[in-house]
């Protein structure tokens, strides 16, 4: 009994000491499938292809999961405090350009923050909903709560060498009431569009205002760490 309850106090030790210091892989570079760009112990768990670049090639966009539950500290009201700990496995967002000369993908972004984790919905669930690339863009989805529920929705754009935030939604709700509040921000032209009112009553009880966006430059995966960390107007997280 008290050689088992040593070696249980080991295994915590040693699981405290790799979750404290769990480090994210260098996903690869470059590869010819999907199979050959996933990292070990790493689970492919979405997977979109289109062209991101305007070059007519189909490019892809990849969400790996680690195989492994560690305690992540994540960043939550502004873009630089960790302050909430998380039980969960991390996500990786990975974008490559598909060279049509050879056949090969080869990495144009690694994101380990912005992807939401399973847990981090609420009673919800998994709040990733929907990757997808349209019209030379990354579409991502991403919605939670309660009675109260939410909805993120982020459009990134390739252009001058790097991945900017055009536009994004947010969408907060009474899912029995129906009471909501709904931001679309356009980036591109520095317009928000705000409604306020009930999503079943769209045509009637809404009243919908548009204002002027204040920001200094566009954000983009490195300046924009994840959802909930842009406090964009005062007390307006996005």
């Amino acid at each position: 009994m008290r050689f088992l309850s040593l070696l249980l106090s080991l295994l915590f030790v040693q699981t405290t000491f790799a979750q404290k210091n769990f480090l994210f892989p260098k996903v690869k570079a470059h590869g010819n499938a999907v199979a050959q760009l996933t990292p070990q112990n790493w689970t492919l768990i979405e997977s979109v292809s289109g062209d991101l670049n305007n070059d007519a090639a189909d490019d892809l966009a990849l969400i790996f999961e680690s195989n492994q539950i560690i305690d992540e500290t994540r960043t939550y009201g502004d873009n630089h405090s960790d302050i909430i700990k998380e039980t969960q496995k991390p996500r990786i967002l990975a974008i490559y350009f598909r060279d049509k000369a050879n056949d090969e993908y080869h990495l144009s972004a690694q994101n380990n923050d912005f992807i939401l984790r399973s847990e981090e919905g609420g009673k919800v669930g998994d709040p990733l909903q929907q990757m997808a690339i349209k019209d030379q863009q990354l579409f991502l989805r991403f919605k939670g709560g309660s009675e109260w529920r939410w909805e993120l929705g982020y459009t990134f754009k390739f252009q001058n060498k790097d991945w900017f935030l055009t536009s994004a939604i947010n969408l907060y709700f009474n899912q029995n009431t129906g009471d909501m509040t709904e931001r679309i921000y356009d980036f591109s032209s520095r317009q928000l569009f705000t409604t306020v009112g009930n999503l079943h009553r769209r045509d009637i009880a809404n009243r919908k205002t548009s204002e002027v966006l204040f920001f200094n430059q566009l954000r983009t995966f490195k300046t924009f760490k994840k959802p909930w960390a842009w406090e964009i107007m005062p007390n307006v997280y996005l």
